[in-house]
């Protein structure tokens, strides 16, 4: 039992009471990590879902988006196609910031720019005159796959820290639950092993003093 006892600990009581508070501290501590444990793991459970359904909305737009730059080349000509795409303004960079989920901070992706705010669509860099609408239409399709491909990132971002955090919660209760409080538990009961063999051997010494001094007593009666 020495051996899965803390080291160091004295048998006594004061340690004893100490001890039992610590071991109440870590029971409380271990239950809020599982409770915050379980909302990790709903969490990530929600955000793989939603990257399942992304990871189809994005190939059902990229499919889309390719069908409507093959009509948008043969309509237009690919050699003009071309000219226009050179013409287009740099896509701009995504905002990065951070927010916190579940009490994780994770990272947020967002786009200055998205289609259907009236502001991508006129910074193109290409002349509406001379074009088709189907350079247009294959145009806005392309904008809401990058669109969707931000989110995605945003989302397989969260879910990574989310997932990053659930391990660790995960070791923390794991550590609480099957080492340090089964140590305390063990320990608490070494030290109440030992007063109790103190009481023992207390009492049986009282006993013998108290054998002793009748036996003692008898003899000086005799002796009178």
């Amino acid at each position: 039992m020495q051996r899965a006892v803390i080291a160091g600990v004295k048998p006594t009581r004061l340690e004893l009471i100490r001890l039992s508070r610590r071991e109440l501290i870590a029971s409380k501590g271990r239950d809020i990590l599982q409770e915050k444990l379980d909302a990790l793991v709903i969490e990530h459970a929600r955000l793989s879902k939603e990257l399942e359904d992304m990871a189809v909305t994005i190939r059902n737009q990229m499919q889309g988006a390719c069908e409507a730059l093959q009509l948008a080349g043969i309509m237009t000509g690919w050699a003009r196609l071309e000219e226009l795409a050179l013409s287009c303004v740099k896509i701009p960079e995504p905002a990065v910031s951070s927010s916190q989920v579940m009490g994780v901070r994770v990272p947020e992706l967002k786009m200055p720019d998205m289609p259907g705010h009236g502001h991508f669509r006129s910074q193109r860099g290409y002349s509406i005159s001379g074009t088709s609408g189907q350079v247009d239409e294959a145009a806005m399709r392309f904008e809401s796959v990058i669109e969707s491909l931000i989110v995605y990132a945003s989302l397989e971002g969260k879910m990574d820290r989310i997932s990053f955090e659930m391990n660790r919660t995960r070791r923390r209760v794991n550590a609480l639950e099957h080492l340090v409080i089964p140590r305390l538990v063990r320990t608490m009961r070494y030290i109440e092993i030992r007063l109790e063999e103190r009481e023992r051997e207390d009492l049986f010494r009282r006993k013998r003093m108290k054998q002793n001094m009748e036996r003692k007593e008898r003899i000086e009666g005799l002796d009178k």
